[in-house]
């Protein structure tokens, strides 16, 4: 890593963008690089510019921003994602986590909590606003997960390490080349933590672990 990050600003509220700019140009660590103003440009001004942290709004003209972020993934493997949205609804949090996103954050945050999640991701961690990971944990606490006999203490490293990626957004067969095991093992692993969490699908798996800090 730089001794400098470099950022890349994607929305479409000029007001927003330049505001969001002038905070962070302040910062002797970070340097904005770039800005684009809809989904599409973002992709290809990042893919161009190779940041080391995206400040992605969620909602973009042109390709979403869990859409954007898809592709980013997908080119500039190197590049960490800051989500940066007005919404704090469970499905746009898990959406994003899915497609591998290291950080929500929503727009009412003070100035130091969006420097420190620029900060925070560009260092490896994950990075939620405290209202976002306060609402899944109440969510989480009145689950049929707390319900369940079965506690997470129950899984395995193992079935951690699976559920981690599978909460990244990796297929079973995906998880298979990259742990070198069978795919049949890992649809055995994934369905002893499906029952072990008492969840039923995916979503409910991601939801549990963003809300444990597993991604």
């Amino acid at each position: 890593m730089s001794d400098t990050i470099k950022v890349l600003l994607i929305d479409d509220h000029t007001v927003v963008r330049k505001g969001i700019r002038a905070l962070l140009d302040r910062e002797e660590d970070i340097e904005v690089i770039g800005e684009a103003s809809d989904g599409l440009k973002g992709v290809e001004t990042c893919i161009e510019l190779e940041p080391d942290v995206v400040v992605l709004d969620m909602q973009l003209p042109l390709l979403s921003g869990v859409e954007a972020a898809r592709k980013i993934r997908e080119k500039v493997t190197k590049t960490k994602i800051l989500i940066l949205s007005m919404f704090d609804d469970e499905e746009y949090i898990i959406d994003s986590f899915k497609v591998g996103v290291s950080g929500y954050i929503l727009k009412d945050v003070v100035v130091s909590d969006l420097i420190g999640a620029v900060r925070s991701v560009y260092g490896g961690s994950t990075f939620l606003s405290p209202s976002v990971s306060e609402k899944l944990r109440r969510q989480l606490q009145g689950s049929e997960l707390r319900s369940s006999r079965h506690g997470p203490d129950k899984l395995t490293a193992r079935e951690r390490q699976i559920l981690k990626l599978i909460a990244e957004g990796y297929t079973s067969r995906q998880i298979s080349e990259i742990l070198k095991i069978s795919f049949k093992t890992v649809q055995t692993h994934r369905a002893h933590i499906m029952e072990k969490l008492n969840v039923h699908s995916t979503a409910e798996l991601t939801r549990y672990a963003v809300a444990k800090g597993l991604v």
